[in-house]
């Protein structure tokens, strides 16, 4: 749970950009933070590397600790703690090929004059949808339990917000920003919600099942 807790608050490094680099913060977006030659972008970068780290090992030592359970859970597990590491390593792609160009400061080559801007799209949308896989995986462990049920929620806000964004240009920070805390959330609270699942699961439903004598 630490560790999940320190990858989470690491991964939501984008508030720092209100002292680091107010010009950005203010009017672009994270990802922008990172920037070359943006002021501090080391630290924006690093905040993403090891909050990757982290969580990855989380989801190691996770592994370690459930491989050896029976059962339909076991693969949901297994599948959902391989997103999370897939989650991992193209957020630390994505954030060891930062943005040349800021959009929200001047108009940026496409990607066909930028091919890198395009492999960090694309780094980046991949990492999205890993952890969002991740999400609906558990979640299916285990459907009563209300932190995933709220996050899988925060997912759908996050959907309508999205839209909002899209039908405001240049107002789209702010989704952003709720979308990275909806993330660092379920960072923060994945090992808690992996061992909730698994007590809630068929195994652990007939480990305390009273047991019947034969006569």
């Amino acid at each position: 749970m630490v560790l999940s807790i320190v990858a989470g608050l690491a991964y939501n490094s984008w508030p720092l950009g209100y002292w680091l680099n107010p010009p950005v913060a203010h009017r672009g977006l994270a990802s922008e933070l990172e920037g070359l030659h943006q002021p501090y972008n080391w630290v924006f970068v690093s905040c993403d590397v090891v909050s990757s780290l982290l969580i990855a090992l989380v989801a190691l030592l996770i592994w370690r600790r459930v491989r050896g359970r029976a059962g339909p859970s076991r693969w949901l597990l297994q599948a959902a703690l391989w997103n999370v590491a897939g989650f991992s390593l193209f957020t630390i792609l994505d954030a060891l090929l930062p943005l040349r160009c800021d959009p929200s400061v001047r108009r940026c080559p496409s990607f066909t004059h930028d091919p890198l801007l395009l492999f960090h799209g694309i780094f980046s949308i991949t990492a999205s949808l890993l952890l969002f896989f991740s999400v609906v995986l558990i979640w299916w462990l285990d459907r009563r339990d209300w932190v995933l049920h709220a996050i899988l929620w925060g997912y759908v806000l996050f959907s309508v917000f999205s839209l909002i964004s899209v039908l405001t240009p240049g107002q789209d920070s702010w989704a952003q920003h709720y979308y990275l805390t909806l993330c660092s959330l379920w960072l923060a609270v994945l090992p808690y919600c992996v061992w909730q699942a698994l007590a809630s699961g068929p195994a652990s439903a007939d480990v305390s099942a009273p047991k019947h004598h034969v006569r």
